[in-house]
Parts: C-alpha cells; structure tokens; sequence
C-alpha cells in the first residue's frame, strides 16, 4: 500500500520554508507521494496571490509529487472553510496523513486544545470575547486561560483537526515546528528561513538578491520581471465597484454585515490608496484580514446566497505533477473526475476557479489561463 501524504498549502511565494516542510514531512511519513493542495489566484488572509498559480506549481512540482488546486471558495475563506476545502481534497486523493506546520509543533498539544474547545462552557466564552473585538487566537488564549496558544498556523492547525472530524475521515494529522520569523513579519530573517510576507515585501521593493536567499532564485527572478502584485493593485478597480455601488447592492456581498456597507461607501472617495482606504476602515471587529476578504468577496462578485448554497465538489484540478504523481492517479477512482486539462466537458467543476484566473490575469497581464495551460509534468 502506498502512504499518501498531503500539505495544504499557499505558496505565495514558494520558499525554503516549505522545502524545509515538504522533506520533514516526508521523512516523518515515510510517504511514496507527496501532494501539495494549493491555493490558486486569491489567498485566504484575503489577498491576490503575488504571481500566478502556473507559476508557483511550477515551483513547487520540484519538490512535490502532485500539485493540485483548493478550490476558490474555500481559499478564500476563513479558517475553517479554508481547512474543510483542504480536508475534502485530500480524502478524495485517498490521504494517509496531512502535516502541516505550527508554531505549537505539538500535534498533542493542539489536540487537546480543540477538545477542550468543545466545551460549552469555553465555547460560551469565546463567543462573548469574539463580541468584544479579540482576534480568534487571542479569545482562545483568554477562554481556556492559558497564553501559550496563538499564532496564524496554530488556528489553521485546530481547523484541520476540526474538518478532520466533522468529515469523519481516517486522515492522521500531523505537524512540524514552524522555522524562521513569524508569518505576518514584515521584515526578513536571521535565519535561514523567512516568511512569505517578508518576500512579497521585499520582491515588491526589489530586493531580488536579498530574497533570493530564502526561496529559489529563479523564481525570485520571475517574480521581479513580472511584477509581484499586491492588494494595492487591486483599489482603482474595486473604488469603482464600490462607487458604483448602493448600499442595498453591497449588501448583498457575503460577510458584509453591521452596516459596514455604509462605512465603504462613506470612505472611498477619501482615498487614493488600498491601505489607507483599508486603514480608515478597519474596526475592532472588522480586523485587516477580514476587510481583505471583503474586498475579495466584492472583485469576485461572491454573495451570500452564493456561499449559502455553495457545496463542495468531488473533483480535483490538477496542476502540475512529476512521475510518481503521474503513476499515483491511475490509481484513483475512475469515477473521481481528475482535470490535468480544462476543456468545455470538463469545465463546470472548475468555473469559480476559471473566472478568479482570468481576474488574476487582469492585473497580472499574464496570457496563461486555465484552457491554454495544460497540466506542468515535472522531469
């Protein structure tokens, strides 16, 4: 039997921390085939990916045995959507394991963290926290009083466990200590590993030399003559969708509620620039993160109603793969549909995920879209 490892992952950019991720995972496994479920064209934390998704499974199909995409909805939502997304993946793939990185490093610790999240009694207090504007992270520390807990992938860590569960899968979860700056630093490391955040920084500065040493140097290179992209790229077209805009039109958009609408509309014409737009936004309870996936949920034209009704598919769209990867799905189901190729067949399992490459390409300029881009085989 073959041991089937799975890594959800974003790759925004690609880098030695998750080369670092990808052989840990490995050697603690001991798996035959490695897959990477990668986000596509917007991430979850609600920003447009700094390069195209052909670009970074390229990247990663050096390291990996099967690159294949987590579907937009699920990408682009919080936490537990996003880790559902992920899970669901990875059962149709037949995953043994998924291993991801924490700042915990302890598989156990985090365990026992989500049971005691089950609690009605913390579940109540974490609802009265999260009323009084704590971060998700910062409420758990509070409701099962202990300050060891917080941190960006120590909450997609209980995500996973969480969907783990409530799909009743037979996937062991597992994880690695997280190595080098924290996620959301904005600054490179001392180390030998930094986070993508301090990349797209520094690769939106121009410091190509300097990030080059924490990811590969290539892909730092195409990067940097493509133009990295930010959510800064974004604002001229979102000013105008929201312009354009009521206040009944923007309600309709999933996650606006409490009258934010009003707030947006009273704050556009103020500024010129998404992080002062942004900034001159943000409450106690509508936190940086969450905004971005509002604006996101406005680009994409995502309603409540769509997400309402939104049911995750069986299918999987493949990106990239090498041999082993190649071998490994002749093995799947022939009822699974596994998409190495868009085509008019094929295409109404992936259309969310269709139009966010032709968005992405808008402000990219890139030609690479989901029909003329067939699946990357690795050497």
């Amino acid at each position: 039997m073959m041991i089937i490892t799975s890594l959800i992952t974003e790759y925004n950019p690609f880098h030695n921390g998750h080369i670092h991720h990808i052989e840990a995972s490995r050697r603690l496994t001991g798996a035959d085939v490695v897959i990477a479920i990668m986000s596509g064209s917007f991430t979850q934390r609600g920003e447009i990916a700094v390069t195209d998704k052909f670009t970074r499974a390229e990247a990663a199909i050096r390291h990996v045995d099967l690159v294949v995409e987590l579907p937009l909805l699920n990408a682009i939502s919080f936490a537990d959507d996003f880790a559902m997304g992920g899970v669901h993946i990875a059962e149709l793939l037949g995953s043994d394991h998924i291993v991801f990185g924490s700042e915990s490093g302890d598989i156990n610790a985090l365990k026992e963290v989500h049971s005691k999240l089950k609690d009605s009694d913390i579940k109540s207090r974490m609802e009265t926290y999260m009323k009084k504007g704590y971060s998700y992270p910062r409420a758990i520390n509070a409701s099962i009083r202990s300050d060891l807990f917080g941190g960006a992938n120590n909450t997609l860590g209980l995500a996973y466990i969480r969907a783990i569960e409530e799909l009743g899968s037979d996937i062991v979860p597992l994880t690695i200590p997280r190595l080098g700056n924290r996620y959301s630093e904005t600054t490179l490391s001392q180390s030998r590993f930094s986070s993508a955040t301090s990349l797209r920084e520094a690769l939106r500065e121009g410091r190509v030399e300097e990030a080059s040493q924490y990811m590969p140097r290539e892909l730092a290179g195409i990067i940097n003559a493509a133009g990295p992209l930010s959510n800064e790229d974004l604002f001229a077209t979102l000013k105008l969708l929201i312009q354009r805009s009521s206040a009944e039109d923007l309600r309709r958009i999933y996650m606006m509620t409490e009258g934010i609408e009003h707030r947006l509309l009273a704050k556009i014409r103020e500024h010129h620039s998404y992080s002062a737009f942004i900034g001159s936004v943000k409450t106690k309870r509508y936190t940086w993160t969450r905004l971005n996936r509002l604006m996101l949920y406005i680009l994409l034209g995502i309603t409540q109603s769509r997400m309402e009704g939104h049911v995750m598919k069986d299918a999987v769209r493949v990106l990239a793969m090498n041999q082993t990867g190649q071998s490994f799905l002749k093995t799947l189901p022939e009822d699974l549909p596994v998409i190495t190729n868009v085509n008019s067949t094929n295409r109404h399992h992936v259309e969310d995920e269709i139009m966010a490459t032709d968005i992405h390409n808008i402000f990219s300029r890139s030609q690479r879209n989901d029909y003329n881009t067939p699946v990357i085989i690795a050497d």
